[in-house]
């Protein structure tokens, strides 16, 4: 994974739940969020590897 992935990690996170606690994210629950997150970082991993592959 590259360098910046756990801290952007962390500052997505923190955002999310920030935004949710103001209110401001009433639309977007956690129980819709988080597998989406998973899905969205598996599809790049399997386009990362398929990349790397090729090379």
């Amino acid at each position: 994974m590259r360098p910046w992935f756990w801290g952007a990690a962390l500052v997505l996170i923190g955002a999310y739940y920030l935004l949710q606690n103001l209110g401001l994210l009433s639309w977007l629950r956690g129980d819709v969020l988080w597998p989406s997150l998973v899905i969205v970082l598996g599809v790049l991993l399997l386009i990362r590897r398929g990349r790397d592959s090729w090379h």
